[in-house]
């Protein structure tokens, strides 16, 4: 990744943390990142053009000095433009007053140049309290690149001077809160998506175009048909839909993104059924774009929200605080759940085998190669990864006391994992899918597996069955007062992933924007992760042997008797 000046620092940073520091470092007027909420918002909004501006620097020099620190600076003159497009550029609305300014009734005056604190909210707390005809002028003493990008994208008219070196001033004026019931007067000035000349399926484009568009503002699309698939997935993400049949092969569809969404209680919805669904990881994404297209399903359910998490902790809590309808699951997670007393039941497993050691640099034939080595695990010590590690290791006739593990703070975190393998600060990690695939991918043949856990399980365990690793878990209440949907919804995702067995090319296609991977990488991942619908009750012997193998690797679960109606009714 080469930096330019249009990079998010946000962006740099998630693949190169050491920069940081080196930005630190670089002007005293950068003095202020040291606060973290301060840090975080610039990260967010701020480009690297954006930071020369503000520490008066050369944007030249400075992406030299940060492509010298990440290895890429032979690389940055195949970008001359944006290395030579120096930080001198202003934003637009520079020069004379519009008359916004000039016709002012008030303006109201914010000086923030000696201010250390996070004084972001405040700026937004006084833009909430202005009245028509007046203006807020905030005085800083560099460029509030991150302010103006932030305003900008909420909708809010800027103008910018800048008197001298240290004296910037940027006016910003009132702006009238549109009421949700107003938007479609302007429907028609939405950005039109004509996808009826499409070659290829418009899915994933739309979805990808729904998730970059602002709250209050919308897009429309205009289809031969009705896509109520496509609308039943694009609703639960906050948006209002406004539908006009324009002729027999001419539907225009609008979708006005609202500032704020109300979980609404669990009733019909013109007959449909209300569901929160979510994931503990994006390895499931094919499955749910494919349920996603469902006309069975979408005609039954309405998704009031979905949510692919990349923390396991905030997963769990949304089964453990009922917020969840329809969980994505991992087995054992979900065993220890249950008993805590939770109204809840898996009625599937669809995924399996979701483990291997990666290693950068060298390909380890087995647990014995990797002594020496820190072996990096995702989440915590008391966690299936590392229980399934320390397990396979003695049945195979290791010492685990002999082997370096290392844990991320306060979890690992797979992504962290895998981005530590890509910059060679880890030489093995212990990954699940899809990062395990995305590590491969990036690693361009630095970054290899070296063991598969299911390969090490059928050894200690000749035809004892694959590793359960996660399946469908329902909220009890779901399952007695809509039966008909939970039958429906098992039955609809036992077509999906057999279709994404069959067809990983097109599931890659369907899936990689929303994935934010390329689709060469989305094919990768789904060639190699193991999907297999099976219903609980019907592999209750792999599920039972898996928890015992956790509980006798000091997992600290309940003997599966005390876990049994969790898979069977």
């Amino acid at each position: 990744m080469v930096i330019l000046g249009s990079t998010r620092i946000k962006d740099a940073l998630e693949k190169y943390p050491q920069l940081k520091e080196v930005l630190l470092s670089l002007s005293p007027k950068f003095k202020k990142l040291n606060n973290k909420l301060i840090f975080k918002a610039v990260a967010r909004w701020a480009t690297f053009a954006d930071v020369a501006r503000i520490g008066g620097l050369s944007l030249c020099e400075l992406l030299h000095r940060l492509n010298k620190e990440i290895g890429m600076e032979e690389e940055l003159p195949k970008h001359a433009p944006d290395c030579i497009r120096e930080a001198s550029e202003k934003m637009e609305g520079g020069g004379k007053k519009p008359p916004w300014v000039e016709n002012a009734r008030q303006v109201v005056v914010m000086d923030v140049r000696e201010r250390e604190d996070f004084f972001f909210p405040e700026i937004l707390k006084s833009l909430k309290s202005l009245e028509e005809g007046q203006v807020l002028k905030i005085i800083n003493d560099f460029y509030p690149a991150p302010l103006v990008n932030m305003l900008k994208e909420e909708g809010y008219k800027l103008h910018y001077e800048n008197p001298s070196f240290h004296l910037h001033i940027l006016y910003v004026n009132y702006k009238r809160e549109e009421k949700e019931e107003d938007w479609r007067k302007r429907k028609e000035d939405f950005e039109v998506l004509d996808v009826r000349g499409w070659r290829q399926d418009p899915f994933s484009a739309i979805i990808k175009k729904a998730h970059e568009t602002p709250p209050g503002d919308g897009f429309r699309i205009i289809q031969y048909f009705l896509p109520t698939p496509l609308i039943n997935m694009i609703e639960p993400l906050g948006f209002e839909v406004h539908i006009e049949k324009r002729g027999p092969l001419e539907h225009h569809v609008y979708f006005y993104r609202k500032r704020e969404t109300k979980r609404r209680r669990k009733k019909s919805v013109s007959g449909r059924i209300p569901l929160v669904i979510q994931s503990a990881t994006p390895v499931v994404y094919p499955i749910i774009m494919r349920l996603l297209q469902s006309r069975r399903l979408m005609d039954l359910i309405k998704i009031e929200e979905l949510k692919i998490w990349d923390k396991t902790e905030k997963h769990l809590g949304w089964i453990i605080n009922g917020r969840a309808d329809i969980s994505f699951s991992a087995v054992a997670a979900v065993a220890k759940l249950y008993q805590k007393g939770l109204d809840i039941k898996m009625k599937a497993v669809v995924v399996w085998d979701n483990f291997f050691i990666l290693t950068r640099g060298f390909k380890a034939r087995d647990f014995s190669e990797l002594k020496g080595k820190t072996i990096h695990l995702p989440l915590i010590k008391a966690a299936p990864p590392y229980a399934v590690t320390v397990f396979l290791m003695k049945a195979l006739g290791y010492n685990p006391e002999e082997f370096n593990f290392a844990f991320g703070q306060p979890f690992g975190r797979p992504d962290d994992i895998k981005n530590m393998l890509l910059r060679g600060e880890a030489e093995v990690g212990l990954l699940r899918e899809p990062e395990a695939s995305f590590a491969i991918f990036e690693g361009k043949g630095e970054v290899v597996e070296s063991i598969r856990y299911a390969d090490l399980w059928e050894k200690v365990f000749p035809g004892r069955g694959n590793l359960p690793n996660a399946g469908i878990l329902f909220k009890g209440e779901i399952l007695r007062e809509y039966p008909e949907v939970s039958r429906i919804f098992l039955q609809e995702a036992e077509k999906a992933i057999k279709w994404v067995v069959e067809n990983p090319l097109e599931a890659s296609r369907l899936s990689y924007e929303i994935m934010g991977i390329v689709p060469q990488e989305a094919e990768l991942f789904l060639k190699r992760v193991t999907f297999r619908y099976a219903p609980s009750e019907k592999v209750l012997d792999h599920i039972t042997h898996y928890i015992e193998v956790l509980n006798r690797a000091g997992y600290g679960g309940k003997p599966f008797g005390e876990l049994k109606e969790l898979f069977v009714d």
